[in-house]
């Protein structure tokens, strides 16, 4: 059983997930990233395993953005983003889009 906390709910508590973070990246002509600052210090971008484009919601608050799932010099794997739209990188926990076997 859980107790009674006797805070009041509804939506000030509520805790977004997933939020992005602001990113520092040194990116090629081509806008591929190719180091990143992480603790501080910049990493050279060792792999770029995936890379895709979101373009949504333009009726509204336009979104376009393109992802990499990139691997660091250290090993340590990434997805990074940069906005099309306000311009800017981003660092956000996300696996990407599955692919489907056979598909």
């Amino acid at each position: 059983m859980v107790e009674n906390s006797r805070t009041a709910g509804g939506a000030g508590g509520v805790r977004l997930l997933n939020q992005p973070k602001p990113a520092a990246v040194e990116a090629n002509k081509h806008g591929e990233p190719e180091a990143i600052v992480v603790q501080g210090r910049f990493q050279h971008v060792r792999a770029i395993h995936d890379s895709w484009r979101i373009d949504d919601e333009w009726w509204r608050e336009e979104i376009a953005r393109r992802y990499f799932t990139v691997e660091l010099a250290n090993g340590r794997k990434l997805t990074v983003y940069h906005d099309l739209v306000g311009g800017g990188w981003f660092a956000q926990s996300y696996d990407g889009p599955k692919r489907v076997p056979g598909a």
